[in-house]
């Protein structure tokens, strides 16, 4: 609920960026702002907030998080101007990243084997990308049946019945604590290389992805004239094309390389992006509906493996998360004003309109070039010298010989009899037992 809510935060408002530029006079290029002044802020503070997680534990922020959000949102939603708006906006940013981190590092440390915390990012990750997508259809709907303030009375009544539950569900105690086999992946040689291509390669996608959302949604009601409800249900397949591809990522990780997955996916995006550049206002909207729905598949696919490569760092658990997450939220933030500026400098004034189609075709030129940048970086995670506690998904999760699961030691290529190898950390699982394989003796 914590990522849902903090991720599709970014993307709700898109719908109704339209109505509040009306209502509430704001200039159209300022209107990236109400994205922007969000994701900046919690991108920005993502790293105190993972800081806070691992020495304290994930109650006080959690907690205090889910406070200052809601307090945010009611900010936001009794805004009369655009600088309320966006000082609102910047308060759940804020609140978002002391919760947010803490949230996973609850989730992760709810299981120790190796499989299990493979599971539970492909999850987070999936729900992550589900809510930046499903962020405007829901907007869409509030919008038209309650007005755009219902984009931020609903959050907070959510977050404030979370923060109750928090109160009583977690313990002061219950946190990052060592997983088993700890100390030796202390000694393990941090994987720098792979860890910053997936950082980077995370940044230029959501900023292509929360760029094309953007621009996306102001071309079908802008350019193509659909009411809001009716723009928000033509993002469906953006959202349904996130869950896909983060569904699909598991299973295939079990055949295909880490790194090629997230090739993969990337090209598959650009792909999509790239069939935005040529519309016209006289085209159908299957056209770009279609094109949403390729890119997102194309990203859900990417997410899981470049997640699983960001985040296998042994007992670090809140600050990976909070690199990760920093440079996913950075992007989309930045990406999102750097390719306004480009369509501004492009068309002379931000896309608001049929004829700013040249800003538009700017917009998803930019975009498409920051998906192909992302594709060569996540050549990148291929990491063989390095150690991981997250390998691919074996077949069979039970534990075999009352053995636990894989803990933060990690894997070494090491060549098993029967085994097969693992694509990101070198290592080895047995088909026939369905469970990670240790290093040899000597």
């Amino acid at each position: 609920m914590a990522n849902f809510v903090v991720l599709a935060d970014a993307t709700i408002v898109n719908v109704a960026l339209p109505v509040m530029r009306h209502d509430l006079r704001i200039d159209p290029a300022r209107l990236p702002w109400v994205v922007d002044s969000y994701t900046l802020v919690f991108g920005g503070c993502l790293f105190l907030g993972g800081l806070v997680a691992d020495r304290a534990g994930p109650r006080v922020p959690f907690v205090a998080g889910m406070s200052l959000f809601t307090a945010g949102c009611v900010l936001c939603a009794l805004a009369g101007d655009a600088e309320a708006l966006f000082a609102g906006r910047a308060v759940q940013g804020a609140g978002g990243a002391l919760f947010s981190p803490a949230a996973l590092a609850v989730a992760t440390a709810a299981t120790r084997s190796a499989a299990g915390r493979a599971r539970v990012l492909a999850v987070w990750g999936a729900t992550g990308a589900a809510a930046v997508a499903l962020g405007p259809v829901l907007g869409g709907l509030c919008t038209a049946l309650l007005g755009w303030a219902s984009l931020f009375w609903l959050p907070a009544l959510l977050c404030a019945a979370t923060a109750l539950a928090a109160v009583r569900l977690l313990r002061s105690g219950h946190g990052t604590g060592p997983a088993p086999g700890a100390a030796a992946a202390d000694r393990s040689p941090f994987p720098a290389r792979r860890v910053a291509a997936a950082c980077t390669a995370t940044a230029l996608s959501c900023g292509a992805l929360v760029g094309v959302s953007y621009a996306g949604t102001l071309w079908l009601q802008e350019v193509l004239r659909f009411d809001a409800v009716t723009a928000g249900l033509l993002l469906l397949p953006l959202s349904l094309g996130i869950v896909t591809g983060s569904a699909a990522a598991p299973p295939l990780l079990r055949r295909v390389a880490p790194w090629h997955l997230a090739v993969a996916g990337s090209t598959v995006t650009a792909a999509g992006i790239l069939a935005l550049v040529p519309m016209t206002a006289q085209a159908s909207a299957v056209w770009p509906v279609a094109a949403l729905g390729v890119l997102a598949f194309g990203f859900g696919v990417q997410s899981v493996p470049v997640t699983l490569a960001a985040t296998a760092v042994p007992r670090r658990a809140g600050l990976a998360t909070a690199g990760y997450q920093t440079a996913g939220q950075l992007g989309g933030g930045l990406g999102l004003a750097v390719l306004a500026a480009v369509a501004v400098a492009t068309a002379g004034f931000a896309p608001a309109g049929a004829g700013t189609i040249p800003g538009y075709r700017a917009f998803f030129a930019g975009a498409a070039l920051a998906a192909v940048v992302a594709a060569v970086l996540c050549a990148g995670i291929r990491d063989s010298a390095a150690r991981s506690e997250l390998p691919p998904v074996p077949q069979d999760l039970r534990p075999v010989d009352g053995d636990p699961g894989l803990g933060a030691a990690g894997l070494r290529g090491q060549p098993q009899p029967h085994g097969r190898a693992d694509p990101l950390a070198g290592g080895q699982y047995d088909d026939r037992a369905g469970r990670a394989l240790g290093p040899r003796p000597g």
